[in-house]
């Protein structure tokens, strides 16, 4: 079985892959750049069993949608066994302009590259589509979308910096540290105009401090040693994550 997640940016990317390792038992293969339409977006490759993931970092919520219809395309044009069986979007509910119309948008691709039929997608529930594959036979999938409120307990970044906190007093000092000073920073909301962005500036700004000699390797090593398999209890959403291998 083959499937892909896409989510957002670089943040997103590097976090879902540890999470689906830590919580979901997949194991890490590749990372690669591909080409989507003209813009380099990421990609890292996963195995389960006889399973293959993809988890692709799109560069954006405005990048999710031609991401989608790349995806849709390339199951066209595939021969049996080549295609994603199971696709899902995952994107923030702060960055979407509303949940309705990214739905229409999604509707709209399926219509493109499916069967025509009228859809109902509903945030956090499974669907199932039909398409033609590049030989001209009728084949199944299905899409989840996962439109995430993350609210403050949510957020995968702020259970990560929970989770170092409660483990290290010190380190517990310096996030709070850290957060006081992003939620002051920018006082005219220049730069932080969503609650996301303040989210993500939080997590960015302990890990410059924390790991700012040996970036890479120290970081890969503190999100290694996190428990994300409590993510799922939650963040519950992400509980479907749990179900695209079987």
């Amino acid at each position: 079985m083959k499937s892909v997640i896409l989510c957002e940016g670089s943040t997103d990317f590097i976090l879902l892959q540890y999470y689906m390792r830590e919580a979901n038992g997949w194991i890490f293969k590749s990372n690669n750049v591909i080409n989507i339409k003209g813009v380099k977006a990421r990609e890292c490759i996963m195995t389960k069993d006889s399973s293959i993931l993809s988890i692709i970092g799109c560069g954006g919520c405005n990048r999710i949608i031609p991401a989608l219809s790349y995806i849709f395309e390339f199951n066209s044009i595939s021969a049996i066994g080549e295609a994603f069986d199971n696709v899902i979007i995952i994107t923030d509910r702060d960055e979407v302009t509303t949940e309705q119309e990214f739905c229409n948008d999604v509707i709209k691709q399926l219509k493109e590259y499916g069967d025509k039929l009228e859809y109902n997608i509903k945030n956090n529930q499974w669907i199932s589509y039909m398409y033609n594959n590049g030989y001209g036979d009728v084949q199944k999938a299905k899409l989840l979308l996962l439109i995430i409120p993350f609210e403050d307990t949510g957020a995968m970044e702020t259970f990560l910096l929970k989770a170092i906190a409660a483990d290290d007093e010190y380190d517990k000092i310096i996030i709070e540290k850290c957060n006081k000073f992003v939620e002051k920073i920018d006082d005219e909301k220049r730069y932080l105009k969503k609650r996301r962005y303040i989210t993500k500036a939080k997590f960015d700004v302990f890990f410059s401090v924390r790991t700012s000699a040996q970036q890479f390797n120290e970081r890969r090593e503190i999100l290694k040693n996190v428990q994300w398999e409590k993510y799922t209890l939650i963040q519950k959403s992400f509980a479907k994550l749990g179900e695209i291998d079987k």
